[in-house]
């Protein structure tokens, strides 16, 4: 039996409530060696919040005060159940339908719900820590308090009622009349994910640990008094006290039982081995699990084990002195499937003997047997325009030809090739037909395959899509394709529950973070948006006009526009130039003519020179 299941018995062991990956409650019933399903129940919420954990209300007797009356049970028919969303749903198993539900404040998930002894209220501890009470006389929510920093994983209430522990990192003590922490207690490396009270003693037990820790809840200590070892991980464990004797039935996680007896009077730190432990295993030497056990309210050696399938789970009751040190029991492990007798369905199977074939509306429909004529024309045409495999696979090749442009693959021949391939389970047909994407072509050849075709074809996709490695975006198609068009046949199924579960299963993992993503995508696109709007003015649009526009011109324009803006000459500066030249000219015929005024000392030297 699957570990993500949530399975608890009834305190008298005669029904189980199991809870199921995708939401739905089922109470099974032990009857007469076998186990009959007698309640099925989804909620309306039960995709969007699954169950996480289960509580049966404790069996309370009114004893009467004439002696004609028979003493008469009281909520003992209620089972609470919480969820992801942070709620508590109270379903009676009398009525067949909830009674209520409570909400807590923060909407955390719920790990764990335990009842008081009367059933009056009950506790359930969420992931932010939290630990809430509410009230069935008022169908409210009383308080709330918060006594551990990290989540609460499980709790564990006094038979009176007035200690209630809480599992986290640490176990917290916690008494209900004074609202304070009385004491807490430390040991576990991780999370503690069961709690029990006998008397004054704590037993308790971790993820991945190999022992059931006892504790000592009065007194200043904080250590273990006592442990109860096995070799392998503790899953679950169920206590039965007469005294200062406890017998204690711990199931580990290789679905192996182990029987504990201890005398809590005696307590040292010691490790107790177990006295018997019991195993299963099928005919053929397969392995069996054991996925819970209990312990027999008022008889002490009677255990009730639980084992078999999702939709088969077996209860069978055993006698602890009849079993020896190691106890290794051989049952037929039976696959019953959902549509077969003794379980509760709305469906109603007709005895068909297994000579009948299911249709499909379309053109997979047969034609009745006064038509046999037609069927053999038609049976005739199909033949001459069928084409071998060897052109069928070459429509399918997925390198370009000449012809390939022109016309698209026929669907009718697609449809062939994916009845054949799912019939000789020819890998190679499978690929070269999933592997297309169109979806005009996939909805169109879903349509034509025949109706014993839709069950194999929705197992092969799954086995594509849950494969390792890098997985086809045109499988998902297909399976879309195929659970539209093929609704009313896969509803009609018996195997409809076993075949589509793993489906969901599937898509509920890998979508789980797909809120958390778009939340993400969401912020990331606000802050992208502030920041453009902080650099818009900064940025130049080149598309509006500019305010001033420079063009630089060429050297020669340059110089016409400068010989404009100079002024023009005059006809007095070309005379000055010529009498100029003229002077130069006279100057280099004659150097008497020259004449320097520099002082005195010059002129004599002029003179001297002209003598």
């Amino acid at each position: 039996m699957a570990t993500q299941l949530s399975t608890m018995f009834s305190s008298d062991c005669s029904k189980l409530a199991m809870a199921t990956p995708d939401g739905r409650l089922t109470v099974w019933g032990n009857g007469g060696g076998s186990s009959q399903l007698l309640q099925q129940f989804s909620p309306s919420t039960h995709l969007s919040a699954v169950t996480t954990c289960l509580a049966w209300a404790p069996t309370s007797l009114a004893t009467p005060k004439k002696k004609k009356k028979k003493p008469s049970q009281s909520k003992s028919d209620l089972v609470a159940m919480g969820t992801s969303a942070g709620t508590v749903l109270l379903y009676s198993t009398i009525q067949g339908d909830l009674v209520t539900t409570f909400k807590t404040e923060n909407s955390a998930r719920i790990n764990s719900v335990v009842w008081n002894s009367s059933a009056s209220s009950l506790y359930a501890a969420a992931e932010d820590g939290s630990v809430s009470l509410f009230s069935l006389a008022t169908l409210c929510l009383v308080s709330t308090v918060r006594p551990c920093p990290g989540p609460a994983h499980s709790l564990a209430l006094s038979k009176d009622g007035s200690i209630l522990a809480i599992g986290s990192r640490n176990i917290v003590i916690w008494d209900t009349v004074r609202q304070m922490v009385v004491k807490t207690v430390t040991g576990h490396a991780s999370p503690v994910c069961r709690l029990n009270i006998v008397d004054n003693f704590l037993f308790s037990s971790s993820v991945a640990e190999r022992v059931v820790s006892v504790w000592s809840m009065e007194g200043p200590e904080t250590g273990s008094v006592l442990s109860l070892g096995v070799n392998q991980g503790v899953a679950d464990f169920d206590l039965h006290s007469s005294g200062c004797q406890v017998t204690a039935a711990v199931v580990t996680t290789e679905g192996r039982v182990a029987v504990f007896k201890a005398d809590l009077s005696q307590t040292l730190a010691t490790t107790l081995l177990p006295v018997q432990t019991v195993a299963i295993e099928t005919e053929g030497g397969q392995p069996g699990r054991i996925a819970q056990a209990r312990l027999a309210v008022g008889e002490e050696g009677l255990l009730t084990i639980l084992y078999g399938s999702v939709l088969c789970p077996v209860m069978e009751q055993v006698t602890l002195a009849d079993l020896s040190q190691s106890t290794c029991l051989v049952r037929e492990m039976t696959v019953t499937k959902s549509g077969q007798a003794g379980s509760v369905s709305d469906l109603v199977t007709p005895r068909t003997d297994g000579q009948v074939v299911f249709l499909a509306p379309g053109d997979s429909l047969g034609t009745g047997q006064g038509r046999q004529r037609k069927e053999g024309k038609r049976k005739a045409e199909k033949e001459e325009d069928s084409l071998p495999v060897e052109d069928r696979l070459s429509l399918l090749s997925t390198q370009p030809s000449p012809q390939a442009d022109k016309a698209a693959p026929r669907t009718d021949t697609l449809a062939q090739l994916l009845a054949q391939g799912l019939h000789s389970n020819d890998t190679r047909i499978l690929d070269s037909v999933l592997d297309r994407a169109d979806l005009e072509l996939i909805d169109n050849t879903v349509k034509r395959i025949p109706a014993e075709a839709v069950v194999p074809l929705v197992s092969v996709l799954q086995k594509y899509i849950k494969g390792r490695g890098m997985v086809n975006a045109s499988h998902a198609k297909w399976l879309k394709s195929v659970l539209t068009v093929h609704t009313g046949y896969l509803v009609s199924v018996p195997d409809c529950q076993e075949l589509l579960t793993p489906v969901y299963a599937l898509l509920e993992t890998r979508t789980q973070h797909y809120n958390q993503v778009l939340q993400l995508r969401g912020k990331l696109e606000l802050l992208t948006k502030q920041a453009m709007d902080r650099q818009g003015d900064t940025v130049v649009d080149t598309e509006k006009q500019a305010l001033l526009v420079y063009q630089d011109e060429s050297s020669d324009e340059l110089e016409d526009v400068i010989d404009d803006l100079l002024v023009p000459g005059s006809d007095t500066d070309d005379d000055w130039e010529d009498e100029g030249d003229a002077e130069m000219e006279g100057g280099e015929e004659s150097e008497d003519s020259v004449e320097i005024v520099n002082g005195e000392n010059g002129d004599h030297d002029m003179d001297s020179d002209s003598d």
